[in-house]
């Protein structure tokens, strides 16, 4: 089971988007051009139970703890990084992350009650605001 990467496809050098920084900073599957964001994962794990999709976002919220368990500097048991490279997983950024954290704390909470916490409430508070369609 692999995460979604942030952006995809990647900006490639051929590509209009491509800017000469990005070469030094932003190569494919890395930060903002497709790297793996913890943060992200979690939304992501949210929407697939909140689509039903309980096998996948349980094999996702175990590949996202997988993914949190690696470090950079600290030896601790979850490094909670920023952000880790998509093609291997190596975590990059800087460990503890309380975003990281927060979101798979959230993804954990969704998977465990199959529910999505305030995101229940304002798909529910939007569909009764809309008006009533008939068939």
């Amino acid at each position: 089971m692999s995460l979604s990467p942030n952006f995809f496809p990647y900006v490639q050098p051929d590509d209009p988007d491509w800017r000469p920084r990005l070469t030094m900073y932003n190569q494919s599957g890395e930060y903002h051009n497709g790297g793996i964001w913890p943060f992200i994962c979690g939304f992501h794990i949210a929407a697939l139970v909140a689509a039903g999709r309980h096998r996948l976002a349980e094999a996702s919220l175990q590949a996202l703890t997988d993914l949190i368990r690696q470090h950079r500097v600290a030896d601790v048991e979850y490094g909670f990084n920023e952000w880790h490279r998509a093609q291997d997983g190596t975590p990059r950024g800087q460990d503890w992350q309380i975003w990281s954290a927060a979101m798979y704390l959230y993804a954990v909470r969704c998977v465990q009650a199959r529910t999505t916490p305030f995101f229940d409430r304002c798909r529910e508070e939007r569909a009764a605001a809309l008006p009533a369609v008939s068939a």
